[in-house]
Parts: C-alpha cells; sequence; structure tokens
C-alpha cells in the first residue's frame, strides 16, 4: 500500500498546488463533508489558510460548497479537473497524464471507502 504522504505529495508536485490545498482536499475525501473550522481543527491548521485552499479547490473544480460545508468530488474528476485547470493556466495542451490518472484512481479508493 501506497503512504498517504507519498500520494500527497506526488499531487502537490504533479498539480504545482501548495500542500496545505493538498491535506485539505485529501481529508475531505477521508472524513467527507465538513466545515472550514472542523478541516482547520483536524489538520491543525490557520483557518485561513484552509479557506484559502478551499477557495482554491472550489475554482478548480475539486469540491463543491453547500452551506458552509465542503465536500469533496470523486478524485477521478476533481484531480483531473485540477490538472486541466493548471493547463490553462499555464497554456499548456490539455493531454491525457499517467501520473495524474495514476494518483486519482488510488484515492478513487480512499474516497469511496470513506463513503461505506
Amino acid at each position: 500500500m501506497v503512504s498517504m504522504d507519498k500520494v500527497e505529495d506526488a499531487l502537490a508536485r504533479e498539480l504545482m498546488m501548495s500542500m496545505d490545498t493538498i491535506k485539505v482536499y485529501t481529508m475531505l475525501l477521508r472524513k467527507g463533508m465538513l466545515n472550514a473550522r472542523e478541516i482547520a481543527d483536524e489538520l491543525n491548521m490557520d483557518e485561513g489558510k484552509v479557506k484559502d485552499a478551499l477557495s482554491d479547490l472550489v475554482r478548480d473544480g475539486a469540491c463543491i460548497e453547500i452551506n458552509g460545508r465542503y465536500e469533496a468530488l470523486n478524485p477521478r474528476f476533481a484531480i483531473t479537473n485540477m490538472y486541466r485547470m493548471l493547463c490553462l493556466r499555464m497554456n499548456r495542451e490539455v493531454k491525457r497524464n499517467e501520473r495524474i490518472d495514476g494518483i486519482a484512481s488510488i484515492l478513487e479508493k480512499v474516497y469511496s471507502d470513506a463513503r461505506r
């Protein structure tokens, strides 16, 4: 089994995102719907940083906000969305990325297990 730390490192590197943002996303994958304060408490992170990360995740199509609570989208869609947004910001062609697909597959199991 691959460690979550390694998956998070690879995701941050591939998507050129802060580790704070990646930690927030994976927390939502594992725990389900949470508000910013709950995430900050779980991650021992400043609530302002959590809100910035959540804003980035919503912007990039990785999670949704409903009445102040946030839910991660399925990694198959969310990570593809984040990768697409990165490509658009960098004026790169959006094409299939095997590393992104592999990370999404690993995290899809985490997502599914948390919702059983």
